[in-house]
Order: structure tokens, then C-alpha cells, then sequence
């Protein structure tokens, strides 16, 4: 037979050639062949396999059904390290980043070594973005993960600016925070990041090792111990602790902290957090249950703790 389900099935999919060019062939309309086709995957004449690697639908398929205000990307958590993890995430969510959020929009960037994997990880120079850090960064080590060099490293990487807030994260008291937030360069900025359509941030366990207010240290044994008493368990960006019930606690660091305030970043349109490894899967736990994401960047092994 000339005109064989399998011939044109052969001609579209191995040979490559459109519906219309086969249609030229064989004397049929477009229409035709388009039917034939779909004829041909309904009755078993072409079966079609698509390898899964990297992709991860049911899981994300059962996160949305769960948290249906809530878009899910799941990376491959690889080796399932720390590291390799954050590698993951922070490709795919620099990946969505470039081909989901709109040219030209201000993008509020938090801290923290999963924002700065996502800034290593794409150089698509493609947008126009104006992303500005929305906390403060602390002077001495770690500059690399703080909110000015993220926001630095997107901007070199996207297209587009950076600006810059020269502040400590956290200050010694809530009277000089009160001060330098009221002050004319950070009253700007943070007026700025306040009125971007898009907060990129991260979510953490205030006691876990891989954490960057461990790694920076800009707590004092004391106060962490205090966050320990009152039962941190989830740490949006040291602008709020909560709780594993999801209650507010540690109130007075978090007062401290030199940024936009905890309801201006919720009152953010898009949030994205990239977020995952075990040591998180408590926070990320929270944070969904309380409504503080609209977009979760996180990797195969959280996805299934989440769905548990």
C-alpha cells in the first residue's frame, strides 16, 4: 500500500519532513496527513518515547495538585551532595529565569550560595533586568554569596545593571537598622527592590551547616542559641524566622536586619526560590504552607519529601 499510515508515519518522524511536503508527495491535503498521524499514535502505529532524565512531570504534577498556587520545577539532584544540588538547581533556575520573566523587569535578589550557583550558571545576555539586592551585605568573607554581588554577577551574566546597597545585612542593634534603612542611599534602593515585579531569594534552616549564616558567622554563638530556643526553623532570608508550625519567632534578629521589610517582599508579584538539599526540607515545608512562594526551583529528593 502507497498511502500507509507507516509510510507517512516514516516520512514525518525518521525523515524529517513537514506535513505539507508529504502532503505534496503523496497527493493528500495537509489536513489528511495530519489525521493519518494521529491515527497512527492512537492505534499503536507509532509509539513514542520520550527519556525522562532531567524531567521530572509526576513530581511535579503531584506538587501542584498539592500546592496548587504554586509552580513547581524539579531538578535532578544528581549525586544527590550538597554541592551537586545546588549546581542543579541553580542551572535550572537560571534557566527559568531567562526564558520565563519578561525583558526589562527589576528583579529583588536575596543572598546565599544557591542564588550565587544561579548566577554562575547562565550567560545568555539576552535580558534587561535591573536586579537590586533587597539586604544588605555583610563586610568580610563571603562576598561572593551576598545580596550586592548576586545581584552584580546576574546583571554581568543576563544583560542589563545592578545596583548596589552599601550596608551590613544585619546591624547591631534595631535603632541603627531604623537609621541607616531611613537613610537617602538605602531609602532609594531599597524603595527600588520594594517595587520590583520579581524577588529572587532562597530559603534555609537557621542551624544547618550548609547555610550562609553559617558560613558567614554574622550571628554570635548567643544569638543563635536564641533562635534555637525559640524554635527557627525556617529562615527567609534573615527577614523572617518561623517556627515548624509556621508561627513569626526571632523577632528581635530579624528586627535587625538592614533590607526591604518581610510584607513588602511577600507583596512581591512573582516569587522565586530556588531551594533544596535535605538540610532544607523542613524550611521549604514551611515557607509552602505559609504561601511565601509563587515559583519553587528545587531538586527530586525534596520534591518526594514534600509529597511524603
Amino acid at each position: 500500500m502507497f498511502i500507509s499510515p507507516s509510510r507517512i508515519a516514516h516520512m514525518y518522524y525518521e525523515e524529517g519532513k513537514t506535513q505539507q511536503e508529504i502532503a505534496n508527495l503523496v497527493g493528500m491535503s495537509r489536513i489528511q496527513i495530519s489525521r493519518v498521524l494521529q491515527q497512527a499514535r492512537v492505534d499503536g502505529t507509532v509509539r513514542i518515547s520520550i527519556d525522562y532524565d532531567g524531567y521530572f512531570p509526576e513530581l511535579e504534577g503531584g506538587l501542584s495538585e498539592k500546592y496548587p498556587d504554586v509552580q513547581f520545577v524539579v531538578a535532578d539532584s544528581l549525586d544527590g551532595s550538597d554541592a551537586a544540588i545546588k549546581r542543579s538547581i541553580g542551572v535550572t533556575a537560571a534557566d527559568y529565569l531567562v526564558h520565563r520573566v519578561p525583558d526589562g523587569v527589576k528583579v529583588a535578589v536575596g543572598w546565599g550560595t544557591t542564588l550565587r550557583e544561579l548566577g554562575q550558571r547562565h550567560d545568555a545576555k539576552v535580558k534587561n533586568m535591573i536586579f537590586i539586592p533587597l539586604i544588605g551585605g555583610q563586610v568580610g568573607a563571603g562576598l561572593d554569596v551576598h545580596a550586592n554581588s548576586i545581584a552584580e554577577l546576574l546583571a554581568q551574566r543576563l544583560g542589563g545593571r545592578a545596583l548596589r546597597m552599601f550596608a551590613p545585612a544585619v546591624a547591631e542593634t534595631k535603632k541603627i537598622r531604623d537609621q541607616l534603612v531611613a537613610s537617602r542611599p538605602l531609602r532609594d534602593t531599597l524603595a527600588e527592590a520594594a517595587s520590583a515585579q520579581v524577588a529572587l531569594f532562597s530559603v534555609g534552616s537557621p542551624f544547618a551547616t550548609t547555610t550562609t549564616i553559617d558560613k558567614i558567622g554574622y550571628f554570635t554563638p548567643d544569638e543563635v542559641e536564641q533562635l534555637r530556643k525559640d524554635g527557627a526553623a525556617c529562615d527567609i532570608i534573615s527577614l523572617r524566622y518561623y517556627d515548624s508550625v509556621g508561627k513569626e519567632c526571632g523577632q528581635k534578629l530579624s528586627s535587625r536586619t538592614v533590607s526591604i521589610t518581610a510584607e513588602q517582599l511577600f507583596d512581591i508579584p512573582l516569587k522565586i526560590c530556588p531551594a533544596g538539599g535535605e538540610d532544607k526540607h523542613e524550611a521549604i515545608g514551611i515557607a509552602l504552607g505559609l504561601g511565601l512562594i509563587d515559583v519553587l526551583v528545587t531538586d527530586d529528593a525534596t520534591a518526594r519529601f514534600l509529597l511524603a
